[in-house]
């Protein structure tokens, strides 16, 4: 009686903690709806306080945005009858913390932003803010060619964009096609067939515009949609359930007959119509880098513009342009810009869905083709037209540029052109993935440049070697860091961008190789020398990824193969490489 007295005049102050968790708690009505709420607080708070590599390069993984996608999708989940009321607290707090989740990743990695922003979307039709799902979704459903490799998140964004016009009563005024749609996506989503996206289609099919051409699989294709939703909201007459099945059996069979006869137009075809242009140019599209990879599709472009006598039309971020800046078989286009008509070209071809990747991921690791043909094949380009034509990536320079090195080598007193002794040698040292750079990178320029002017090539110079005859890029524009590259002697790299900026110079490469295949990444290049350890390693090349451990270490940022390289090997064949 006396403890019970005691606890009920016990008049002490709640900590403020607890007066917030009872406040969350009294919110929620669920301790597992909070907790994962806090965590995810606590992972976007990490993310974001992440530094960079040596490399000056995002410690955060693309895996690492992907678990708080979860985590914040579980939260809507669990947490459904908040949303469904509009409770503004809990949805207001959630607004702002996947918003700034969204922003941070879409800096570093716009593929896994996506995750977000279609989530956030998602939650807004929920809560029947149509409006609010055609902002966010409405730039990236018109534009599925700027959409990173990953053709499901395309996929949800029309159903998105769809369904929050359906709300608005404004699908018919869209401008898509969506029996398009349907076969675009049957031919480039991976695991859907084409009655599955028939089936995904079919609301938006029977509700959307007619089809002004391809008038007999149009007509099969909407009027199957129509009695296919028909089906599904049922008839309460005797025997209707038997009927209704057999006749949904039967426009399923329709859907996927008509969407497997458009299927072979799909991979190439234009998303949002069934006509092309066949006196139109040639598209070429790529939303992401890197910079390698594009100096790769050059001889596919190249082959392309040859063959219809005309430039081919390259749409890329604007930050990469001056990679193919004056290069006559390509015009540049904003990819971020308006809209493109894609139903004014002969051919599209889509690498934002990158084929390398593809490839890479689906024969590793028995790998036999390089980028260069990869990226050809891509465009349509067979591996007899690329030999005829020549593997070789040209680069094209303007005056100013060369201007430009001129000034420079002068200015910093470095290569033979600028009045200086000693060769000059450029050094890449890091990649964007840190399983291929080698840990004493630094000691090996040092050993470089006892005998040669250093030229490293990289954006950042951050922990680098600092001498005299050692010059670095960093800060300098990427067009004319690659011209720089024409004057270099020799070039030292890892399995990076310039390696291949070399080639496209004839600028003979000591490439450092390790878990990948030096062979099969450098068949493009006229001189080079491979330094690769693969009889000490059985397991190499490995072709594993930075989200995938070293076999050997246990590591997932060090290579031992790469490690294994001696500096005196590189020495004596940059030797090699400039007495030659």
């Amino acid at each position: 009686m006396n403890q019970l007295a005691a606890e009920k005049a016990d008049t002490r102050p709640i900590p403020p903690d607890q007066n917030l968790l009872g406040e969350f708690f009294s919110e929620f009505l669920d301790e597992a709806a909070f907790a994962d709420f806090r965590q995810a607080e606590r992972l976007v708070a990490s993310l974001k306080s992440q530094g960079l590599t040596v490399a000056g390069y995002p410690i955060v993984r693309p895996a690492d945005c992907g678990r708080i996608t979860s985590v914040l999708s579980g939260i809507f989940e669990t947490s459904r009858p908040h949303f469904r009321t509009h409770d503004q607290k809990l949805t207001g707090r959630f607004e702002e913390l996947i918003g700034e989740f969204h922003d941070y990743c879409q800096r570093i990695y716009p593929g896994e932003a996506m995750g977000a922003r279609l989530l956030r979307a998602r939650i807004r039709l929920f809560m029947g803010d149509a409006k609010g799902v055609l902002e966010l979704v409405s730039h990236h459903a018109r534009r599925p060619y700027a959409l990173e490799d990953n053709p499901g998140h395309f996929l949800q964004l029309i159903e998105l964009y769809a369904q929050a016009h359906l709300l608005q009563g404004t699908l018919a005024d869209t401008n898509m096609s969506f029996i398009a749609l349907g076969r675009w996506l049957a031919a480039n989503v991976r695991r859907l067939s084409p009655r599955r996206a028939g089936i995904r289609m079919a609301p938006f099919v029977a509700m959307g515009r007619n089809e002004p051409t391809a008038p007999l699989r149009s007509a099969l294709i909407r009027r199957a949609s129509q009695a296919y939703l028909d089906c599904l909201r049922g008839r309460r007459q005797p025997l209707s359930f038997v009927s209704i099945k057999i006749r949904a059996l039967c426009c399923l069979l329709v859907l996927g007959l008509c969407y497997r006869s458009l299927k072979s137009s799909g991979k190439t075809g234009d998303p949002f119509s069934l006509t092309r242009n066949k006196q139109g140019r040639v598209l070429v599209t790529r939303a992401m880098g890197g910079i390698g990879d594009l100096l790769m599709m050059e001889p596919g472009l190249e082959a392309n513009a040859t063959r219809y006598g005309q430039a081919v039309d390259f749409a890329i971020p604007r930050k990469f342009f001056p990679i193919f800046e004056h290069n006559p078989h390509v015009n540049l286009i904003d990819i971020d810009g308006p809209p493109i008509d894609i139903s004014t070209y002969r051919h599209f071809f889509n690498l934002s869905q990158c084929p390398a990747s593809r490839y890479e991921s689906r024969t590793r690791p028995e790998i036999r083709k390089g980028r260069v043909e990869i990226f050809a094949q891509a465009m349509r380009v067979d591996l007899k037209r690329l030999q005829r034509q020549g593997w070789h990536i040209n680069h094209f320079l303007s005056t100013q540029e060369e201007e430009f090195c001129d000034d420079f080598l002068k200015q910093h007193g470095i290569g033979r052109e600028s009045g200086a002794k000693r060769p000059l040698v450029g050094v890449q040292p890091f990649s964007r993935d840190s399983y291929k750079d080698h840990p004493e990178i630094a000691n090996i320029i040092r050993a470089i440049a006892k005998d040669y002017d250093v030229l490293i090539f990289h954006h950042v110079a951050n922990g680098l070697p600092q001498a005299e005859g050692i010059t670095t890029t960093a800060g300098l524009p990427l067009g004319r860091s690659l011209a720089l590259v024409s004057r270099v002697a020799a070039m030292v790299s890892v399995d990076s961008a310039f390696l291949h900026a070399a080639a496209a110079f004839d600028v003979p490469v000591v490439a450092l190789f390790g878990p990948t295949d030096g062979r099969t990444f450098t068949r493009h290049h006229k001189r080079v020398k491979i330094l690769w350890h693969q009889e000490s390693f059985g397991c190499a090349p490995c072709w594993r990824n930075e989200d995938l451990a070293c076999s050997v270490s246990g590591l997932r940022s060090i290579s031992p193969c790469v490690a294994a390289i001696r500096t005196d090997e590189v020495l004596a064949a940059v030797a090699e490489m400039i007495e030659a």
